[in-house]
Parts: C-alpha cells; structure tokens; sequence
C-alpha cells in the first residue's frame, strides 16, 4: 500500500466531487494516472478522525452531504469491512460494468488490490497497468481521440515526469485541452500557494476549467506541509474541466456543504479552527446558519445563476468560485450585506470569515 493519505479531509473533498461527476455523467471511458488501492484498512488517528470519520458523522445533518453517492459508497465500505475507498473503487462502485477502465500505479501490491475488487464487482472491461500512469493515459487518449471519457489526475508530484515525458500537469493540460472529462487534484502546503495549479492550468489550455479549492485555517502558527498532516495554511484543491453546468453546481453544493460541516472543529492536531472575525460559532448559530437566516456578518448571498455560480457561505474562512475565460463575469456586484465583490475575467474573489477552512474555490492574481 504505497498511497499514505487516505481518508484525510484532502481526499474527502477529491473524492466528493468525484463521485458528483461520475454519477451526473457516467463515462463510458474512465482513466486513472495514479489509482493507488482499491480499499484501506481504516486507522482511527487525528487524520481521519477530522478526515472520513468526521464527515460521516455530521454528514447526516446536511442535506446535500446526506445524499451525496460519495456519503453511500464510503458509508457502506467503512460499516461493512472497516475500509474506506479509494477513487478507483469508488468509480468502479458508481459506474458498474457499464464502463471501460484503466487504472495505473506503479505498486504491485495496490494493482493486485485493484484487480481483485474489478473481479469481486465482476467488471469485464478493465485493465489494471503496473506502469508509468501518464504515458499510459496519453496513449489511451489516442487510441480514443474524439471519444468522451473522463480522466482523474492525482500526483504524488504534479511536476514529476515519467518515461513518458508527461508530468501530471502537463497531462491535465493535454486531457482539458481534448474535450475529455477531467478531474484533478492538486495540494499545498502556504497559503500562498492557494489555487497554484488552477493559475497554471489556465494559462496553458483555453478550455474552460472550475476549480474548488480549500484551505484550512486555525490557531496554530506552525509551518504547513501537506505532505505529512492537515494543519493550517495547507489546502488543496479539484479542477474540473468538460463538465456540464449542472455537474459544477453539484459539485459547488457539496462544497460548501461541507465546508459547513467542518465549522469550529478541532484539527488533527488539536488545535481548534477559528474565524477572523467572529467568536467560534456555537451549535445553534450554525444551526441558524444552515437554516439561512443571516444573523451575523458571515452570512453570505445565494448562488448566480450562471457559471461560475458564485456565493460566500458561513463558517468558511475565504470561498472563492472561478471559472475561466467567462465574459459574463466581468463584472462588478455588491451582496446584500454591502461588501462588494470585484468578479474578474478569469473568476471571482471576496473576503469571507470562517471558522475551519478556505473553501470553494480558487483565486486569481
């Protein structure tokens, strides 16, 4: 078992929004560069303690997260066999036989992993390659050009390249830049590193990307390196690009959903999240929150009914929503609580107080 992260709040989020697009438009092509294990034993640490187990605890009290596919899989993995799913077995839960597969990692112990869950979900059409990911999936995308599909990119480094000659976000480029389905993770360790890989991605494709992004926020002072634990000033991110408008405002829902589960909770290290702004918030508050009253200055406007489908929501340290190259967004507006929002060419920015995280989505210089 090669992949460390499993179940961390990082792969909550990735997962999510995975799971949004698979069962809002089911490929009949799925890729994965870097599809780790099927399964993973569940280890009840801080990690996952905020990560997975969190989620599932309080998901039940938001409707979105509630009836989320994601919140079924990884509810019936965890009760059934103490496991939590990994993306390719969550793709292949969602999707069933009616998709084709290819699922890469160079671990031979997560490829056999892989191969016995698509015998145990009795798939037909997989294949399971021991190789480098990139190359691997550029080749398919040529055997298949013009063909709908979609591709999840998730590196260990974005920048590294295989034998292939492809780093992953070389790959995101050329997957966005062919009309294919994307789904790409990428991660952080500053707070000025926040939506690094969204920045890039759009000065490199012209195809129109969205990206939710999160950053987490607490007490604690210590340096950030995502790598090794969720602390402060780590964040991370999906980018989403050939997706349909109503796939983005699934995926913006559960965003910010979940953004408002993670309200005022204690951190893997202890440390409690808090707001710039506001005292930490108490049950009832976020209660009234959810409900969508506006009682105090976190409360936020709705969604635009356009892309990029803005909003600031409550209990969320900085939400930011973007998409690329949108002429309807260049534009300014004023919220009902009068703090303006300069909206951009590439995509929105505000300020938002909060409690536990930078969410949804990204911004731009």
């Amino acid at each position: 078992m090669a992949n460390r992260h499993f179940g961390k709040l990082s792969d909550v989020w990735k997962h999510a929004a995975l799971a949004e697009v698979l069962e809002r438009e089911p490929p009949r092509r799925y890729a994965e560069t870097h599809a780790g294990s099927g399964a993973y034993p569940v280890a009840h640490d801080g990690e996952r303690q905020f990560g997975i187990l969190r989620f599932l605890d309080v998901a039940a009290r938001f409707e979105v997260l509630a009836r989320s596919r994601y919140r079924a899989v990884a509810a019936a993995c965890l009760g059934d066999r103490s496991l939590y799913p990994g993306s390719a077995l969550l793709a292949m839960t969602v999707l069933g036989d009616a998709s084709s597969y290819l699922l890469c990692d160079l671990d031979p112990g997560s490829a056999a992993d892989l191969r016995r869950w698509a015998r145990q979900l009795s798939l037909r059409d997989y294949e399971v390659a021991e190789t480098d990911g990139m190359a691997a999936v550029a080749a398919w995308l040529d055997r298949h050009a013009g063909q709908p599909g979609l591709v999840h990119i998730d590196p260990f480094d974005p920048d590294a390249r295989g034998p292939g000659g492809y780093s992953a976000a070389e790959l995101a480029v050329r997957v966005a830049s062919s009309g294919t389905g994307l789904v790409y993770w990428y991660g952080y360790g500053q707070p000025g590193e926040q939506a690094w890989a969204y920045t890039r991605l759009t000065a490199l494709t012209r195809a129109p990307l969205w990206c939710g992004d999160v950053m987490v926020t607490g007490t604690s002072g210590t340096a950030g390196d995502l790598g090794r634990a969720t602390t402060p000033g780590t964040g991370f991110g999906v980018i989403l690009a050939n997706v349909q408008a109503g796939t983005v405002s699934a995926c913006t829902a559960v965003g910010n959903a979940l953004a408002d589960a993670y309200a005022g909770a204690l951190l893997p290290d202890g440390s409690r999240a808090i707001s710039s702004s506001q005292p930490e918030p108490t049950a009832g508050r976020h209660e009234r929150a959810v409900s969508g009253e506006r009682r105090n200055a976190t409360r936020t406007g709705p969604f635009c009914a356009h892309p990029p489908h803005w909003t600031r929501h409550p209990q969320a340290a900085d939400i930011r929503q973007v998409a690329a190259r949108d002429p309807a967004i260049q534009e300014s507006v004023t919220l009902r609580d009068d703090r303006h929002i300069r909206r951009e060419s590439a995509g929105c920015r505000w300020p938002c107080t909060a409690t536990s995280l930078k969410h949804l989505p990204t911004r731009l210089g």
